[in-house]
């Protein structure tokens, strides 16, 4: 029997992020072969290397490109790192995936993704709540017919103070560094939920900033073309560190789920799974929750959406899926970032073309 084709990936970058949430998926994944890694600090493309396992390292670009047979390119990095060296491997034919976000700016995300079509080529964004246990599990249920569409969403994200990202090159302070370096993604869950946005209507509440980071809260309602409405509470309020929470909720018909910091899910069904039972009259509940043990390996075993999201970017490279988020997907949740804090700024409504 033949062996199953693999991926040949080049992965570039190994900062902290990548080191600790992607490589380690790597392995994890049949369908990529991790030949080489790239980075400009030798000391630590050798670490990567060696921990995971890459056939050969570099601390040059082209050389890799020159010496090596590529089938795609993982680049993670700074933004700016995102689109220039995207385009360079996008240049040697390589489809890309990048972290998010792929750019500062709608403008220079679309930029990425219009250069990457011309190519006839693609890349994908990692957005990988799209990809992570629960929300895969809620998404299949608002697609089932007893659910209806997507009427209403809630969702509230905190973490503790946020730092203004100069060196991203953001200028106006904390809290629009956090809708574009955080915030992102939980702008590509609603429209993975409930499609495009139409209107925007924030308020931002500025509480503090101490040195370069921020205490703040924005309070959001958010409509959508196909008539859902929704509201967003995305705050640096809740903790003294880099603390996060997460709450998701979507409302059907007669029906809803919700789903909390990723590991937990309730479904409300509208009909009763054991309808002989009733007991006093309370709605029957669907849950789903890790067990301890699978808890303690949910990153190993891609409970978080890491795994799930380069995978997914192997197999489209194979033809066997179509992408999770793709690089316009990238552009739409900064075009999103952009609305809100417009509208922040002006404490009006901002319609989203």
């Amino acid at each position: 029997m033949s062996e199953e084709k693999r991926v040949r990936i080049g992965f570039v970058g190994c900062g902290s992020f990548s080191t600790g949430n992607l490589y380690p998926m790597i392995h994890l994944i049949p369908e990529i072969d991790l030949v080489a890694v790239c980075d400009l600090k030798e000391e630590l493309v050798k670490r990567n290397a060696r921990n995971f396992g890459a056939r050969r390292w570099y601390t040059d670009l082209d050389k890799m490109f020159s010496e090596e047979e590529l089938d795609g390119a993982i680049v993670v990095g700074l933004p700016k790192m995102h689109c220039e060296v995207g385009k360079r491997c996008l240049d040697k034919g390589l489809p890309i995936y990048v972290e998010k976000p792929s750019a500062i700016s709608y403008k220079g995300a679309l930029e990425l993704a219009e250069y990457a079509e011309e190519k006839g080529l693609f890349g994908t964004v990692g957005f990988m709540k799209r990809h992570s246990t629960c929300y895969r599990m809620a998404k299949s249920i608002t697609e089932k017919k007893e659910f209806g569409k997507v009427n209403e969403i809630e969702v509230r994200f905190a973490n503790g103070r946020y730092p203004d990202l100069k060196s991203w090159g953001l200028t106006e302070g904390p809290a629009n560094a956090f809708l574009i370096g955080q915030a992102v993604h939980i702008f590509d869950l609603i429209r993975f939920f409930c499609g495009e946005v139409e209107e925007i209507y924030a308020r931002l509440n500025e509480v503090e900033k101490i040195n370069s980071s921020g205490i703040f809260g924005y309070a959001i309602t958010v409509s959508f073309k196909n008539g859902a409405v929704g509201i967003m509470n995305l705050n640096a309020l809740q903790g003294p560190g880099f603390q996060m929470s997460e709450y998701f909720l979507a409302a059907g018909s007669e029906c809803w789920l919700e789903v909390k910091d990723m590991v937990s899910l309730n479904y409300y069904a509208h009909t009763k799974p054991m309808p002989e039972f009733n007991p006093e009259g309370r709605a029957q509940v669907f849950s789903w929750k890790p067990e301890f043990t699978e808890f303690l390996a949910s990153k190993a075993e891609g409970m978080m959406g890491y795994k799930g999201e380069l995978q997914n970017f192997a197999r489209k490279i194979l033809g066997k899926e179509e992408l999770g988020a793709n690089l316009f997907d990238g552009a739409k949740a900064l075009q999103i970032a952009e609305a809100i804090w417009e509208s922040s700024q002006s404490e009006k409504p901002v319609k989203i073309g």
